[in-house]
């Protein structure tokens, strides 16, 4: 289970990276099967010729009695026209006292130049990876810069990745499936035309030989695409994931654009005088 959420939340929380007007921060709560399972948050600070992301998420309710996790993940680099040419990815996660960690540093062409894994895989556990697995490849994070700058030029999320995550390899693809009218709910603050995503992946390496019963029935993965505040850039507000125990929804429950985080870093500033 674990792994689904990591790979899909790297993935939905990511997308506004690229997003005109930033910062921007967006808060999430995610629900298995109508139980409460996770919390996850994007911060984000774009720049014309830039980009940087922060994705945070924690594990709530029954699963965080079960499985008591958080995990932090960072990626920032560069555009050169539409492509996203990484400068350095970190992918950080506790499981109370345990913590496993991922450093990959890239040099000017978008190559990896160093990889530091802690701990390192266990080959009982997972599949080998091909030779020079980093070769070509883009962390997931830089996937969805490259993603948003393809939305904000052609206006569709179309796209097929070569990914690298320091411990697993797998291509992506990113097919635009059109606009979608999303109800209103009381779990989100988000209702009404978003652009429909879906997002695919074939493993290469990396992944557990044992696979949780979820991740291996997950099917038609879809992130939902669209403007929540007005003036502000289009987002994810909507995750849905369909298994053969339930469906994994994700909703957007916040927004803040640069004017309530400057207003928010003032109001700090003057209470600590």
């Amino acid at each position: 289970m674990n792994r689904l959420l990591l790979v899909t939340f790297l993935i939905a929380f990511s997308t506004p990276a690229l997003a005109a007007g930033g910062p921007m921060r967006a808060t999430y709560e995610v629900y298995f099967g109508g139980l409460h399972i996770l919390s996850a948050e994007s911060e984000f600070a774009p720049e014309t010729r830039r980009y940087a992301v922060t994705a945070k998420a924690e594990t709530r309710g029954i699963l965080s009695v079960f499985f008591g996790w958080r995990g932090e993940t960072r990626s920032a680099g560069r555009f050169d026209g539409r492509r996203a040419v990484p400068d350095r990815h970190t992918n950080f996660g506790w499981r109370g006292d345990e913590q496993r960690s991922v450093i990959l540093t890239y040099g000017p062409d978008g190559e990896v130049t160093e990889t530091r894994i802690d701990p390192a895989p266990d080959p009982e556990e997972v599949t080998a990876l091909p030779e020079d697995a980093e070769t070509g490849t883009i962390d997931p994070l830089t996937v969805i810069a490259q993603v948003s700058r393809t939305m904000s030029q052609t206006g569709t999320c179309d796209g097929e990745f070569a990914v690298f995550d320091g411990r697993r390899r797998y291509d992506l693809r990113v097919s635009d499936q059109g606009m979608e009218t999303l109800p209103a709910t009381s779990y989100s603050i988000f209702s009404g035309e978003a652009r429909r995503c879906r997002v695919e992946y074939a493993m290469l390496g990396g992944e557990r030989k044992d696979p949780s019963k979820y991740s291996k029935t997950a099917r038609d993965r879809v992130v939902y695409v669209a403007r929540p505040v007005k003036d502000a850039p289009a987002i994810p507000v909507a995750l849905k994931i369909e298994t053969d125990f339930g469906t994994l929804m994700a909703h957007l429950t916040g927004v803040e654009t640069r004017k309530d985080l400057a207003l928010s870093d003032e109001t700090a500033a003057r209470g600590s005088r």
